[in-house]
């Protein structure tokens, strides 16, 4: 078991697991938890296991300590026989998937990542010669993020930090353009209140918490 082998949806549990862990929890219950996530067991057949048995999962399971994997955007996500394109050139980002990015993400981080991965992408459909883009449905942003829910957390984690670290930088300095661009679409008013607003999301802008370590099961 590695990073590669989690997905979206497993480590928006396994965050879930350690962020509402309270004292009454053991190191052992927590980790009983994790492993019914990450291989689909239920926690009776767990607790059924010997204890040697669990120890080992335990060092299986110490690369959760730690968001230790390379941090390569990929161009591509695939998940669910499905292929998606990250698209990260500002001219191919519609306003309205800015707004989308900012709607996302000012809630948490981490239980909303599938969504802005969602607003980032071009799905993408498969012909006899290959994979080619398809057409960008605002109205199935909900089944693009359904389907990156399934997808490597890696793949998606790595994208979703590279967007917001490209744009965090390149708003800052391209906010006269930004404005002139959404005026086209929107009063010159509004289009600086977005803009000042996406500069500072992405200015504020923190990228998920490391899954606390599991070090204190003996």
């Amino acid at each position: 078991m590695t990073w590669n082998d989690i997905t979206v949806k497993q480590y928006q549990q396994l965050y879930k697991i350690r962020e509402q862990a309270g004292k009454e929890d053991s190191a052992l219950d927590i980790l009983v938890e994790m492993i019914s996530v990450c291989e689909g067991l239920a926690i009776d057949e767990i607790d059924s296991w010997p204890y040697n048995k669990l120890l080992t999962k335990k060092a299986e399971y110490q690369f959760l300590e730690d968001l230790n994997f390379d941090r390569t955007a990929k161009s591509y996500i695939e998940t669910n026989g499905k292929r998606y394109h990250f698209v990260h050139e500002v001219e191919k980002m519609p306003a309205a998937r800015y707004i989308e990015a900012k709607t996302f993400a000012a809630g948490d981080i981490v239980y909303n990542l599938h969504k802005i991965m969602a607003s980032c992408v071009m799905p993408m459909k498969k012909k006899w010669f290959g994979w080619v883009d398809d057409k960008y449905d605002a109205r199935n942003h909900s089944l693009y993020a359904e389907d990156i829910l399934n997808a490597k957390f890696t793949d998606v984690y790595n994208c979703v930090v590279f967007f917001c670290q490209l744009y965090a930088g390149w708003m800052i300095h391209s906010q006269d353009y930004l404005v002139m661009i959404y005026s086209q679409t929107m009063s010159e008013s509004q289009a600086k209140t977005l803009v000042k607003d996406l500069c500072q999301l992405m200015a504020g802008y923190i990228t998920p918490q490391q899954l606390q370590s599991l070090k204190e099961l003996n």
